[in-house]
């Protein structure tokens, strides 16, 4: 009797020191995340920062976390505060407005229907599509979009982006949305001229809403609660758009990055409507990891949770992800992560996980600052020793013959980059950015900068005996690009806008226009984006400028007249605001965005 009770306890002792072990062991982990962020690629030696640090680096109020290892939530945890003005924390049962990690989750639901054999993947979609129909066009009777098209984004459908309504505003029905009908502030959606390359649609998956619907016959929010919330045990999840009093109590306040508080209602919830925590977020990738592994029968069943997981295509040729049928796929040399992420005004979140190895991260915050998020990721990738997320390298000395060398302006289409020595380091700048960033070589040809995942190597120019800087993919050694360097007297349009010459600029561009209408830099998309760039860097007068050669180079384009009267607006001239919108409206009359701009304008007259 004495033995036996001696070896139970031997049992009781052996397993409470395992779990003391255990739980010190994640406390440890847990520590190392929280002070673990680091830039994309890290140095040996360099410095880290905490979380609460680069909270408040970005002016972030709030951040949830939950850290999967092993096919569990190991776990998870909040940080900072929830709203501002009441100063309550985040919890690890905080809601947030989860925005475009709605995707995964309604193609989740919409292959439940598949799987239900009430919708299949190949079928042209107005063949569900009851309370309205994709309207017919040239494209359309060429190629039939279907369901499998619109979750992978390779229909190429209208309204990319379907931003949230006020709570305080005449918010439109989905309908509206699909028509383009006020006060929806969206174009109609339509079918777009498709080609090799993808882009998140989120018109898209507002068709796929109406779809399900249609079929079931039930509001999405309760449809969604169905195929997917109540069978994975999201149960703190919602897609409605009116949360009950108890959800209120626990739902985040977004903030803008100026201050200002933001929480949006979504017509198009299959885009942006998810309300949730990191642990139902969690949950959602877990049940996905152990279905591949046939060690769940939740919800889809694994063959098709294989098919949801198996790529398109790829995006660009500079972005190495592939499409599944709702999420992104990065493939780092032979892993396999998937990844997605959600930006909504007030939110920024980020979901990331090994396909394969039961490992992941989901990184909530309310403010939309994805530097932040990304930093987080890459703290747990280096703390769990995730395989081949984030590159880890030792520097070594570089010659001064080598400087002498490479020291210079390199071209690539259009773009410029210089490379220059400064206090016995090498830096490499990008002539549009502010900031310089350090070269750092890590082997006799390889350099590498801390904040992209790019190789750089420079080789000799047999043309003219120079030399040329190759950028090339990590995972595949690849080039990417080929800057060749520039002589010293050369110079690019944007160039005269930078050193504040616009007459130069605009003559130059004129120029460039005649000789290569497509060359990229003359190219509207890509002066338009030049122009955000600018925008989102509060550089005013750069991004007016370039909006405004824009107008000159493609004075039939609505869009440019539009960009430039957001660049008005946000400077306060209010009047050529107004005018621009209105020329814009002129060759758009179905530019509803821009028609509700110029109301608000004149209201605030």
């Amino acid at each position: 009797m004495k033995s036996s009770i001696t070896i139970l306890l031997t049992i009781i002792l052996f397993q409470s020191c395992a779990e003391e072990s255990n739980t010190n062991a994640t406390i440890d982990l847990i520590k190392k995340v929280e002070t673990g962020l680091t830039t994309r690629v890290h140095i040996d030696g360099d410095s880290t920062w905490s979380i609460e640090e680069r909270m408040e680096h970005y002016g972030i109020p709030g951040v949830s976390i939950a850290v999967i290892h092993n096919g569990e939530i190991a776990w998870s945890k909040g940080y900072g505060v929830m709203d501002k003005e009441s100063n309550t924390p985040v919890t690890e049962q905080t809601l947030f407005q989860a925005s475009r990690l709605s995707m995964p989750v309604t193609a989740y639901g919409a292959l439940r229907l598949v799987e239900q054999n009430k919708v299949e993947l190949d079928e042209n979609i107005n063949s569900y599509l009851k309370s309205w129909k994709l309207p017919e066009n040239e494209i359309t009777k060429q190629k039939k979009v279907t369901t499998k098209n619109l979750l992978n984004h390779s229909s190429r459908t209208t309204a990319h982006y379907l931003l949230g309504y006020n709570t305080d505003s005449t918010v439109p029905t989905l309908l509206d949305i699909l028509n383009g009908n006020p006060p929806a502030e969206n174009e109609p959606i339509i079918a777009e001229e498709p080609d090799e390359i993808i882009y998140i649609s989120d018109g898209g998956y507002a068709i796929i809403q109406q779809m399900m619907m249609d079929i079931e016959g039930k509001k999405f929010p309760e449809l969604i609660n169905e195929l997917v919330l109540r069978p994975l045990e999201m149960n703190n999840s919602t897609f409605h758009q009116s949360l009950t009093t108890e959800q209120l109590t626990k739902a985040a306040t977004g903030y803008l990055p100026n201050g200002s508080d933001k929480r949006d209602v979504h017509p198009a919830m299959a885009v942006n409507g998810l309300w949730a925590n990191a642990e139902d977020l969690a949950k959602f990738i877990i049940n996905i990891q152990q279905t591949l592994k046939g060690k769940s029968a939740k919800g889809l069943s694994k063959e098709m949770t294989a098919l949801m997981l198996t790529p398109y295509g790829k995006r660009s040729p500079e972005s190495k992800f592939e499409y599944a049928l709702g999420f992104q796929r990065l493939d780092k040399k032979d892993e396999t992560y998937l990844r997605h992420w959600g930006w909504d005004d007030g939110f920024y979140n980020e979901m990331v996980a090994h396909k394969d190895k039961g490992y992941g991260v989901i990184v909530l915050t309310n403010s939309t600052f994805p530097d932040f998020n990304a930093e987080v990721i890459r703290s747990v990738a280096l703390a769990y020793d995730w395989d081949n997320y984030v590159p880890v390298h030792k520097k070594t000395e570089i010659e001064q013959s080598l400087v002498d060398k490479i020291n210079g302006r390199y071209m690539f289409n259009g773009r410029i980059v210089e490379v220059f020595q400064k206090d016995n380091l090498l830096f490499y700048k990008n002539i549009l950015d502010v900031q310089a960033e350090e070269l750092v070589k890590i082997s006799d040809s390889i350099f590498v900068k801390r904040n992209t995942s790019r190789l750089i190597q420079f080789k000799p120019n047999l043309e003219n005996e120079t030399v040329n800087m190759l950028s090339i993919y990590r995972d595949d050694s690849t080039i990417a690009s080929t800057f060749v360097k520039m002589d010293t007297d050369k110079k690019e349009p944007v160039e005269f806008l930078l050193e504040g010459d616009f007459e130069k600029a605009l003559k130059a561009y004129k120029i460039r226009k005649e000789h290569d209408a497509t060359y990229l830099t003359v190219t509207e998309d890509y002066l338009n984006d030049l122009g955000y760039s600018f925008f989102r860097e509060d550089r005013m007068k750069l991004s007016q400028d370039v909006f405004k050669v824009n107008m000159m180079l493609y004075p039939d384009s609505y869009k440019v007249y539009d960009s430039y009267a957001e660049a008005c607006a946000k400077i306060g001239e209010i009047d050529m605001a107004i005018l621009n919108y209105t020329k814009s409206l002129e060759l758009n009359s179905q530019n509803n965005r821009t028609r509700q701009k110029i109301k608000e304008l004149q209201k605030s007259e």
